[in-house]
């Protein structure tokens, strides 16, 4: 397959975690080899011809940001950028992220149901505002995790955020949280143009149909291949897209022409 290939959307642990973060899918006990280990995901981007992999790092506590965002800089490599982690709730915030800048961290990476806060919430505007100054790339767990929670964010929560991130990509993961609400879906579908979503988990959890109708509304060049290795597969992530009913310049775009895109200079400074 020549072709650009960009799994947005990936997570690798440190060997002694990797166990641990399986657990929230009920795959603690799998074997090695399909755990969330950095050698795991070298094999499987050989072996689908993925060209560049993203992996998205979450800060789940406040006292986890040093080591977490230490991790996502040692992993970075030829075909792999780091997202940085990010607590809102962190000390020194604003701080926080200017390191994650000067550890040229590709972007920055939210899971509210993980992290149990509330987004929307208006302390956080000053995060928002630094993060736009410094220009960087956004991505946003949506949808639920683990069941329905209080801290499960959807388009709308997002629609009070949104306007303080005019000049940065913002990715919304998971289709957007496909909360199946007509409403939450207007609202998504009417957010400017420097909001996108991404396919993880599509390629298991939803029907074809849902996903061209979701895809097209939004538009193919607003959607971004992401696999959620190793919760879901790139095997099954890539297969999803290309057996789908799009034109092969949308499956293009969305299989890796917009990712580049929006990572612009971090692919640049490889």
């Amino acid at each position: 397959m020549n072709r650009l290939i960009i799994d947005f959307h990936t997570h690798i642990y440190p060997t002694t975690l990797a166990r641990r973060a399986m657990a929230v899918a009920g795959r603690e006990h799998d074997d090695l080899e399909k755990l969330p280990v950095k050698e795991n995901l070298w094999k499987r981007m050989e072996e689908e011809q993925i060209t560049l992999s993203v992996v998205q790092h979450v800060v789940s506590k406040p006292a986890t940001q040093t080591d977490v965002n230490r991790f996502a800089k040692e992993i970075v490599r030829t075909n792999v950028l780091s997202f940085g982690g990010l607590h809102p709730d962190c000390e020194n915030v604003l701080e926080e992220i200017e390191k994650l800048k000067d550890m040229n961290m590709a972007g920055v990476k939210f899971h509210p149901p993980f992290q149990r806060v509330h987004l929307d919430d208006e302390k956080y505007i000053p995060m928002w505002q630094r993060i736009n100054h410094l220009g960087f790339p956004v991505l946003i767990h949506c949808g639920r995790a683990r069941g329905e929670g209080e801290y499960d964010l959807f388009p709308s929560g997002v629609a009070k955020f949104i306007r303080y991130l005019p000049d940065v990509p913002v990715v919304l993961a998971h289709m957007g949280g496909r909360s199946g609400n007509p409403d939450e879906e207007a609202i998504l579908f009417d957010f400017p143009e420097n909001v996108y979503i991404d396919t993880t988990m599509s390629a298991e959890r939803q029907a074809m149909e849902d996903f061209e109708r979701l895809a097209s509304a939004m538009r193919p060049e607003r959607v971004i291949f992401g696999s959620d290795f190793p919760y879901g597969t790139q095997k099954a992530a890539v297969a999803f897209i290309q057996n789908s009913s799009f034109s092969e310049h949308e499956k293009a775009l969305m299989l890796g022409g917009t990712a580049a895109k929006i990572l612009g200079d971090a692919i640049r400074l490889r």
